[in-house]
């Protein structure tokens, strides 16, 4: 029998058979209450048959021995057909209570299925430490596809996206950054984030905006002594300092660590300050300074001394005697 991939609906269609089939009473021709009776039981059936719970982690941990994937339904009283397992929409996995054996694996790169230890209501798939067929990928979208037996032979279906990742356990941290800097000074600052896998994307923000790539460089990447498969990445921001650099006296430096394309895992921030020396941040910041004695000298003073030598350039000032 042919099943199709649709999910429960139609209140007013249930309504309407069940009317039609009430109101025959008997009266209705055998052929004819056969095929209302079917129709009832077609509605019937697609009303109740639920998908209750796809269980697919978001984030798989590739170190895992195995990964199950669970599938919940409720068939409404009705027998069950067969359950089918599918990765980006291939089928891998399928499962029919009156097949021998009843569950069987197909093959699909990157995914290699435990049957023993798979039935009606889950799948168990092997990592890659359990395994010796191939190499393990389980990045991908997976379906459940649940089918109840005749005579409605309704099909639900679910999906869920995985993606594989080991999440990095602490913040990224800045090295280098000075406390503070005067205006014209290169400035030198290095982000290393923990590790991961994948490795890491680092994305420096200065005073709130990203940036330029052109001001950073991408250092080797550090294995993790811990783990084999894990790493950490580093990145170089290096920038000749300008007064704008320190709005209000201050620069704010953050180092932004993502896992590019892994649904789920969150950004990790590390923030760090520095002020401006104390002579540019005065420059800076205070007004100028009123006029002194010492640097200048009240015109008072300045037409004495004109006096002074002009009058000894003509000689009138009489030589003093001893």
């Amino acid at each position: 029998m042919k099943h199709s991939r649709r999910r429960a609906s139609g209140s007013s269609a249930i309504s309407i058979a069940s009317d039609s089939c009430s109101s025959c009473a008997g009266a209705c021709p055998t052929k004819m209450r056969l095929a209302l009776l079917l129709l009832c039981s077609i509605f019937r059936t697609g009303a109740s048959l639920q998908l209750l719970k796809l269980d697919v982690p978001s984030i798989a941990d590739p170190r895992w021995d195995r990964l199950t994937l669970r599938c919940e339904y409720d068939l409404g009283g009705e027998d069950l057909y067969s359950v089918k397992w599918y990765k980006d929409g291939a089928e891998f996995f399928r499962y029919m209570p009156d097949s021998r054996p009843p569950g069987r694996d197909f093959p699909v790169d990157g995914v290699y299925v435990d049957v023993n230890k798979s039935d009606s209501k889950q799948v168990t798939l092997l990592g890659q430490a359990n395994n010796r067929r191939g190499k393990v990928n389980l990045t991908g979208s997976y379906g459940c596809e649940v089918s109840s037996e005749g005579p409605s032979f309704l099909t639900i279906y679910g999906e869920a996206n995985m993606s594989v990742a080991i999440l990095p356990k602490q913040r990224p941290t800045i090295r280098g950054l000075r406390p503070s800097y005067e205006a014209g000074q290169t400035f030198q600052a290095e982000c290393n984030s923990a590790a991961s896998y994948p490795p890491a994307q680092l994305i420096f923000i200065l005073n709130g905006k990203e940036v330029n790539k052109m001001l950073t460089k991408e250092l080797p990447s550090v294995p993790s002594s811990e783990d084999s498969i894990l790493s950490s990445t580093r990145q170089r921001l290096t920038l000749r300092l300008e007064r704008h650099h320190f709005p209000g006296g201050t620069l704010t430096l953050t180092c932004q660590s993502i896992l590019p394309g892994i649904v789920g895992a969150k950004p990790l921030e590390r923030t760090e300050t520095a002020t401006m020396a104390a002579s540019n941040q005065r420059l800076a910041q205070e007004p100028p300074r009123s006029s002194s004695f010492v640097n200048y000298p009240p015109p008072i003073l300045i037409y004495c001394l004109l006096t002074i030598f002009g009058s000894l350039n003509r000689g009138n000032l009489a030589p003093l005697h001893v």
